[in-house]
């Protein structure tokens, strides 16, 4: 089975709250992660200043080879999945699997634990060895 490939982009258009689609596991991966984290191996995430609708940490964001959207961001300091599907007819766009968003979150997870970015990279590699 081929991997999927994860593309830093900056297309966020139409991208929402996909929390719901991973995990208890993967959840408590995501809360581990910091804006500061994804910084030290992504550079800089796109800026967002919202503060009166929580948003106020960047973003980073992922077109994936099979033509999703992924990207991980936080609001009121709460770490969120956001995403979107591959382009379908039209104007809409196919909802992502739940297998596509746990699979973003274990690319995520691996790089961090390559880069060893933070104290927390080894809890993350334990949180997804016990995921798998």
């Amino acid at each position: 089975m081929p991997t999927t490939q994860y593309v830093p982009t900056t297309d966020s258009n139409g991208t929402s709250n996909l929390s719901h689609l991973i995990s208890q596991r993967h959840q408590e991966v995501m809360s581990l992660l910091r804006p500061s984290d994804l910084e030290k191996i992504f550079g800089p995430g796109e800026e967002v200043d919202i503060p009166e609708k929580g948003y106020t940490d960047p973003e980073w964001y992922f077109q994936s080879s099979d033509g999703c959207v992924w990207g991980i961001g936080w609001r009121w300091g709460s770490t969120r999945l956001r995403g979107r599907g591959a382009s379908g007819n039209g104007f809409f766009f196919d909802h992502p699997s739940p297998d596509s968003a746990a699979e973003f979150i274990s690319f995520i997870a691996k790089e961090l634990s390559s880069h060893n970015s933070s104290g927390v990279a080894a809890v993350i590699n334990k949180l997804m060895q016990s995921a798998e």
